[in-house]
C-alpha cells in the first residue's frame, strides 16, 4: 500500500505540475488547434466552388437547372447579372460564371443543341478541374430521367463506406492523435525534465521510495494528464457530432486512445531522463509529433501519397492509430482492428520499455 500510495502522489503532483505550467499547456495544445483552424480555412475554400449563374432564361428548364446547380456539393452558387457576375470573376470573388441562355427552354423543347456557357478563371488546376467536372455532372443530373435523355451513359455508383465524411471530421482523427502524441511526450517529458531542472530529483531519491515507484509515478501522471484532455475532447466532440462512435465501437476507440497515449508517455519520459531539460524536450516532441500527424494521413488519405511516403507512413504507429480510429468512429468497422491494436500494444511496450530503463539509468547516475 506504500509503495502504491507513492506512485498516486507522484502522478497527482506531475498532473498539477502541468496544469501550473502554462508553456506545457502551450506545447501540448497550440499545434493541434493551429492545425484544426487550417482545416477549417482549408475545407470552407475547397469543399463547394464559389461561382456567379447567370440566368437569362426564365423558363421552368432553365430554372431546374438553377436548383440543381444550387443543390450541388460542388458550388456555392451566387445569382448575378452579367455585369455583376464578371466584377465577381474580375475581383476573384467567384471561380467561374456560369450562364444560361435565354434560348435554353425553346432550344431544349426543340430538341436544338442548347449550350451553357462557363467562364473559369484558371489561375488554380485543382479548382479548374473540380469546375471542368463538375458543371458537365449537373448536366447529367438535369436529363436523368427523361425519356430522350440525350446523355446516353450512365454511371452505377458503389460505395465502399456506409456513408459520406466531411474534409473537417475526416481530419479531426489525425489531430486528436497529433494531440495525444503531443500531450504524451510533453507531460512525460516536463514531469522528468523539471525534476532536474529544479534540483528536486535529489529530494525523491532521498524519500522512503522506490525507484520503481517514482517512475511508475512519472508515466501515471502523463498518462491520466493525457487522457483527461482526450477525454474533454471526446466529450465536446460527440457533443457537437463530429467524432461520435457507435454503440460498443467506444471501446476499440477507447483502447487506441490509450495505447497512443501510454507509449507517447513512455517516449516523454525517455526523452526527459535523456535532455534533462524541458525546452529540448518541448523541441524534440513537437518536431516528432508534427512528422508523424503528416505522416499518418494529417493533410491527405496517406494511401493516395507517393509510394515512398506511404512505405515509411507503415513504420509509422500513429499511422495504425489513425487508421483503428476511423474505422471504430466513422464507419463501425472492425477492419484490420487486429493489425492497429498488435502495433500499438507492441509500441506502447516499447515506449515504456524505454523510458523505465532511461529513467532507471539516469536516476542512478544521479543517486
Amino acid at each position: 500500500m506504500g509503495a502504491l500510495r507513492a506512485v498516486l502522489a507522484i502522478a497527482a503532483k506531475d498532473i498539477v505540475t502541468w496544469v501550473r505550467t502554462p508553456s506545457a499547456i502551450a506545447v501540448s495544445l497550440l499545434p493541434p488547434i493551429a492545425f484544426l483552424l487550417i482545416i477549417f480555412v482549408v475545407a470552407g475554400a475547397t469543399g463547394r466552388n464559389p461561382v456567379a449563374v447567370v440566368a437569362e432564361d426564365t423558363g421552368p428548364q432553365a430554372q431546374r437547372l438553377v436548383s440543381i446547380l444550387n443543390d450541388s456539393d460542388a458550388f456555392r452558387v451566387q445569382a448575378a447579372t452579367p455585369d455583376e457576375a464578371a466584377h465577381l470573376l474580375d475581383t476573384l470573388q467567384v471561380a467561374a460564371v456560369i450562364t444560361i441562355p435565354a434560348s435554353f427552354d425553346d432550344d431544349y423543347r426543340m430538341h436544338r443543341p442548347d449550350p451553357v456557357q462557363i467562364r473559369i478563371n484558371n489561375l488554380n488546376l485543382d479548382f479548374t478541374n473540380d469546375l471542368r467536372r463538375s458543371l458537365p455532372t449537373a448536366i447529367t443530373r438535369f436529363y436523368a430521367g427523361e425519356p430522350d435523355n440525350p446523355v446516353m451513359v450512365g454511371v452505377a455508383e458503389s460505395d465502399l463506406r456506409p456513408h459520406d465524411v466531411d474534409l473537417v471530421q475526416f481530419e479531426l482523427v489525425p489531430i486528436l492523435v497529433l494531440l495525444l502524441t503531443l500531450m504524451g511526450v510533453v507531460n512525460g517529458g516536463l514531469a522528468t525534465a523539471r525534476e532536474f531542472e529544479d534540483l528536486t530529483i535529489k529530494a525523491l531519491l532521498l524519500a522512503p521510495i522506490g525507484r520503481g515507484a517514482l517512475i511508475a509515478g512519472k508515466i501515471l501522471g502523463c498518462w491520466v494528464t493525457t487522457m483527461l484532455v482526450a477525454a474533454l475532447v471526446l466529450v465536446l466532440s460527440a457533443v457537437s457530432g463530429f467524432l461520435r462512435p457507435a454503440g460498443w465501437y467506444w471501446l476499440p476507440a477507447l483502447a487506441v486512445i490509450g495505447l497512443i497515449a501510454l507509449a507517447a508517455a513512455g517516449v516523454g519520459a525517455a526523452l526527459g531522463a535523456t535532455f534533462r531539460r524541458f525546452a529540448p524536450v518541448s523541441a524534440a516532441g513537437i518536431n516528432v509529433a508534427i512528422y508523424l500527424f503528416f505522416l499518418s494521413g494529417g493533410i491527405s488519405v496517406a494511401a493516395f501519397l507517393p509510394g515512398w511516403i506511404q512505405t515509411i507512413a507503415h513504420f509509422t504507429p500513429t499511422f495504425y492509430g489513425v487508421d483503428a480510429l476511423e474505422a471504430a468512429i466513422f464507419y463501425q468497422s472492425t477492419d484490420n482492428l487486429g493489425r492497429d491494436v498488435a502495433v500499438l500494444l507492441l509500441t506502447a511496450a516499447g515506449g515504456l520499455v524505454l523510458g523505465i530503463m532511461s529513467l532507471r539509468r539516469r536516476l542512478v547516475l544521479d543517486d
